[in-house]
């Protein structure tokens, strides 16, 4: 753990501490909290990130505090301890807030289709589409050089649309259920390439749901044969080379109640029908903006804007710092901050990461940087741990976010952002 003292020592007369740290099997987040009052009721208020209503979607967020009355008895100056309950999302973790949120903002950006009508049927989905007849076909249309594990993955991606829409994603398997579960929902396919030491149940869980799941070597980003980078191949070979649109109209798409392609289209080139996501959860805003506008004003509000500190690991780093910088803003923008200043010092973020952690040096000393990755000493596996998803070995562009805020007054956070998420966009 890795923990600032704080330069001030002005006894708190009406102490309050919220620690969370990310639970593994969980997912959830420890909440260590003093009260102001002997008793305070848990708002329950709605979060204002809840854009859809109904299904599967509507029952992500505001999930409950739960207070450990043993543990906080176990620790002096009573200190209340409670845990944020993500287990309770859907998915079973929090990531199904960043799913959604990534989600919903491909749809709108249009990468992805829109969501899959029931009341629409395939054919009458084919339809809607304005298919030329005659497309310049520059694009590899074969997949031989693609291997077979990958290429099955593709296939049962593509056999699962409803939209023409396939999300792709490199995960160590929690993300990948969430983006799954949606994807269901909403219609779209789904493609998830993980790291060969996660658990079997969460590969079976995956294709369970019906995703394409692709299992490669753990090594380090810089390699190709990283997750994440087979991740962005796959989606490459889909939406830039266009290698799957001819295995895709005549394998998969029917053109009518029959499932045979009319002679007209024959001849022609395979419209380019497939619409493929990289999701990138590492690098991609959409994730730290989920827990900046849900996760942070839930905690906020159920504990009335008192909190000295939140504290779980990081993976993408988008749950720390969404959260972290949303409660050092509203502390700085509160109506009692003169008052405050003089008792309490804003919440501190603390982050928990295995040892050989890249990010304890990142925050301490400024530089990225552990032992374990020097190459005499570089092994495939660096960190020996149970805790899976955690112990990067690189700064994201989540994580990237918090490390960089200084001033946290007048919604500064939220302006750099909505500056970073422009750059996002215009970069793509």
């Amino acid at each position: 753990i890795y923990f600032m003292p704080s330069n001030k020592t002005t006894p708190r007369t009406t102490p309050l501490l919220v620690v969370s740290a990310s639970a593994v099997a969980a997912a959830s987040f420890f909440v260590l909290s003093f009260f102001r009052r002997k008793s305070r009721a848990i708002s329950t208020r709605p979060s204002r990130d809840a854009v859809i209503n109904g299904g599967y979607q509507s029952l992500i967020g505001d999930t409950p505090l739960l207070y450990l009355p043993h543990i906080s008895s176990l620790l002096p100056n009573k200190v209340k301890i409670y845990v944020k309950m993500e287990c309770m999302n859907p998915g079973g973790t929090g990531k199904d807030r960043a799913a959604r949120s990534m989600i919903l903002c491909a749809e709108e950006k249009g990468e992805l289709p829109p969501p899959y009508n029931a009341s629409m049927n395939a054919n009458t989905a084919d339809r809607a589409i304005a298919i030329p007849r005659h497309i310049s076909n520059t694009a590899v249309n074969n997949h031989s050089n693609i291997p077979d594990d990958i290429h099955a993955a593709i296939v049962t991606a593509l056999e699962n649309t409803k939209t023409h829409g396939i999300l792709i994603e490199g995960t160590s398997g929690s993300t990948g259920i969430s983006l799954a579960s949606l994807a269901c929902t909403r219609g779209h396919g789904i493609i998830v390439a993980m790291p060969d030491d996660q658990s079997n149940q969460k590969k079976e869980f995956l294709e369970k749901l019906g995703c394409g799941v692709v299992v490669v070597k753990n090594c380090s980003i810089s390699n190709p044969g990283h997750y994440v980078n087979v991740a962005r191949r796959i989606w490459e070979w889909l939406n830039v080379e266009r290698r799957y649109d001819d295995y895709y109209w005549t394998s998969v798409v029917k053109c009518d109640a029959g499932g045979n392609t009319s002679n007209d289209r024959k001849n022609s080139s395979p419209p380019k029908l497939i619409r493929a996501a990289f999701m990138n959860q590492f690098e991609n805003l959409a994730n730290v903006t989920s827990h900046y506008r849900s996760t942070g004003p839930e905690i906020y509000s159920q504990l009335d804007g008192n909190v000295d500190a939140f504290v779980m690991s990081a993976g993408t780093g988008g749950t720390l710092v969404g959260v972290g910088a949303y409660l050092k803003e509203r502390w700085f923008e509160s109506t009692q901050q003169k008052q405050r200043m003089t008792s309490q010092s804003p919440p501190r973020i603390i982050l928990v990461d295995p040892p050989g952690s890249s990010l304890f040096n990142k925050i301490k000393f400024g530089v990225a940087y552990a032992s374990q990755q020097s190459e005499q000493k570089l092994r495939r596996h660096r960190y020996d741990t149970l805790a899976e998803g955690i112990g990067l070995d690189r700064i994201t562009a989540n994580f990237a976010l918090g490390c960089e805020m200084i001033s946290w007054e007048k919604k500064a956070f939220a302006k750099r952002l909505n500056e970073a998420s422009n750059e996002q966009n215009y970069q793509q």
